[in-house]
């Protein structure tokens, strides 16, 4: 009987402690969310107070970089990586979209960014169709016309002007989408904490070459601004990474969409901007698209692993 009474108890406390992880991990995205809109926020007004985008991107690798820093030093062989090469393409892929969506959000309101950001996923399973060969399947194909009716209802090209600012944006998501592949591909056999090292070791120095061309010197309130960026950048992915940690990726991921309504709140008090109820509209339609292959992929990749064990 006192078997049976504290199997009950130890399984009633795992749940307990399944429950109270689950919410940790949806507070760890919403935290990330915001992190993340705050982020593009300041970069938004530190371009408006005659700060080059570019020079932006400099502070947040380098800054990224001493945050990382205590961390990189107490785990030994941080540095230690057999794909060079692969970090080292990333690293200039990721430059070029961060930069093209540095100088496209000044362009362009929070929350449209926010709309074209969200098919970074989209075309990831294009290039991963394209290039890697993964199999075509239907629902795939079915999620992507829908996100990019999304996008389509988003922009409504031929109904609104679209400018230079919504093509850097749409650039750096397919850039980016680029990027979510190599990361897949590095985080096979490179920590977290590895891949950020190598990104900001290569971000930095390519971003100060570009912004050296165009350097303004900040005051001491902007110097606080950039600083907020690179602090905010490098939590957020934390962040992002922990609530895959504590959660199953379909109880967090959706917490992801509140990007949608911290952009949109952000841009109402701060750039006196009033989200537009169509590219709200969109921007749902596109993420959940984008959330459905994600969360597909994941299921199919749990998948073939147990059929992996079962077979073995």
């Amino acid at each position: 009987m006192d078997r049976d009474v504290s199997a009950v108890d130890a399984a009633a406390e795992a749940r307990a402690r399944a429950g109270r992880n689950t919410l940790l991990g949806m507070a760890c995205m919403a935290g990330s969310a915001l992190l993340f809109m705050s982020g593009n926020a300041v970069i938004k007004h530190l371009a408006e107070t005659g700060i080059p985008p570019v020079e932006t991107v400099f502070f947040r690798s380098a800054v990224s970089l001493v945050v990382l820093a205590p961390f990189a030093l107490r785990t030994p062989g941080v540095l230690k990586t057999g794909q060079l090469s692969l970090h080292g393409l990333r690293g200039v892929i990721q430059a070029a979209s961060m930069i093209c969506f540095f100088y496209g959000i000044v362009e362009i309101s929070l929350v449209e960014a926010n709309a074209l950001e969200f098919t970074s996923p989209i075309f990831a399973t294009i290039f991963a169709m394209m290039f890697f060969g993964e199999p075509v399947r239907s629902r795939r194909l079915v999620a992507m016309g829908i996100g990019f009716a999304g996008a389509l209802i988003a922009l409504r090209p031929g109904f609104q002007e679209l400018n230079q600012g919504h093509g850097l944006i749409g650039l750096a998501s397919v850039l980016w989408a680029a990027v979510l592949l190599m990361i897949r591909r590095l985080s096979v056999t490179e920590s977290a904490l590895t891949q950020s090292v190598y990104i900001g070791l290569i971000l930095t120095p390519i971003s100060a070459l570009l912004a050296a061309f165009v350097w303004v010197t900040p005051d001491w309130v902007q110097l606080g601004f950039l600083c907020m960026v690179g602090v905010t950048a490098t939590l957020g992915q934390y962040l992002f990474a922990q609530s895959f940690r504590y959660a199953e990726m379909s109880a967090v991921l959706p917490l992801d969409f509140s990007k949608l309504i911290w952009s949109s709140l952000i841009g109402y008090f701060v750039f006196a901007s009033t989200p537009d109820a169509l590219t709200l509209l969109g921007a749902a339609i596109i993420f959940a698209a984008g959330a459905y292959i994600t969360l597909r992929e994941a299921q199919l990749q749990r998948r073939a692993v147990r059929a992996s064990l079962d077979g073995s």
